[in-house]
């Protein structure tokens, strides 16, 4: 066995080697309407460790979920502080990755193929230094996805949704999402395809779950999924007492979990097991862990041998961390678990 302080401080030589050089944020970005918020030197993440170990002993996978996009925005103190955090939560057992970026690229500040670039670069270089070993996932919505793309001529309405979408998000376009992920900074990508209302796909003549299907199938014709490790992603979680109806939650498990992993998904996440979010607490159980029909689908699918994934935070619990945890790992294979940073 190598000695782990010899090891962990040749790291942080090569972590600080990397960061120099590649943190410097461009300055000649089309859009700075996203204020640089500067994130809070990391605190006691006592708790957060003792989630993660909590997580593993109740067998889940388990992923350090952190925002390192803000950090890097910020300058190199604040994401070298981000990189130190994830690189110690990182060496408990069980950890199998780490994610970067939530809807990287969409409404975070990165508003060129350069800035995501720059981001990924130097997230890469740093963590498989800081952190070898472990996978690097971010999560995106591709708004092209969502208009019925394809190698056939489009329709009106496709074809103006396609056009709409790319110039609101012109480094989230399909051909730009396959360059960042031809670079090989990351290993898995959690994919929303930014479906549209089902009202709008039945006056194309479609449903979601049609919608669903091409989106998924182009992006299988553009070989992503030989560039990454690839996973649906969606939020199902309700908020209040009480969740959807069955048949609405039917279909929703349909178009978003089964749908994907029929066309290339390996896995699904699905946000969140409990989160307080615009003044309401999302959960995917009804309070107090009392089932309904999602968790039900949920469950069915995680005995039938689908692979999903949820997010938790010490921070947030509906009775208490082991229980909680008890709980989640009889629908979910894995956890984003939270790092704590901030």
């Amino acid at each position: 066995m190598t000695a782990p302080r010899l090891i962990a401080a040749g790291a942080a030589l090569v972590a600080a080697a990397a960061i120099a050089l590649l943190v410097g944020i461009p300055n000649d970005s089309p859009d700075r309407s996203v204020p640089v918020r500067v994130p809070p030197t990391p605190g006691d993440i006592s708790a957060y460790l003792d989630a993660i170990g909590t997580a593993n002993r109740a067998g889940l996978r388990v992923w350090i979920e952190t925002d390192l996009v803000q950090r890097w925005r910020a300058g190199s103190a604040s994401f070298q502080q981000g990189i130190d955090v994830v690189a110690r939560e990182a060496r408990l057992p069980g950890v199998v990755g780490v994610k970067i970026a939530d809807e990287l690229g969409y409404d975070d500040g990165l508003t060129s193929s350069r800035d995501i670039d720059g981001f990924l670069d130097a997230s890469a270089a740093a963590l498989r230094a800081a952190a070898p070993g472990k996978k690097i996932l971010v999560d995106m919505v591709v708004p092209e996805l969502g208009c019925l793309p394809g190698p056939s001529p489009a329709e009106a309405g496709p074809a103006r949704c396609d056009s709409s979408a790319r110039r609101a998000y012109p480094q989230l376009t399909l051909d730009a999402v396959g360059g960042y992920l031809a670079r090989h900074d990351v290993d898995v990508l959690d994919l929303s395809t930014g479906l549209l209302s089902a009202d709008t796909y039945a006056s194309w003549g479609v449903s979601q779950g049609d919608a669903q299907a091409a989106a998924w199938r182009e992006v299988d014709r553009r070989g992503w999924g030989h560039l990454v490790t690839l996973q649906a992603r969606k939020a199902l979680a309700h908020p209040g007492s009480d969740s959807d109806p069955a048949p609405e939650v039917a279909a929703d498990l349909d178009t978003f979990v089964d749908v994907p992993r029929q066309l290339g998904a390996v896995a699904v996440d699905v946000w969140t097991w409990r989160q307080h979010y615009e003044g309401a607490i999302y959960r995917l159980l009804d309070p107090g862990l009392r089932t309904n029909a999602l968790w039900d689908g949920l469950v069915a699918r995680h005995r039938a041998g689908v692979r999903l994934f949820t997010h938790f935070s010490p921070s947030s619990v509906e009775v208490a961390l082991g229980t909680d945890l008890h709980v989640l790992a009889t629908a979910f294979t894995d956890v984003f678990v939270a790092a704590g940073t901030g």
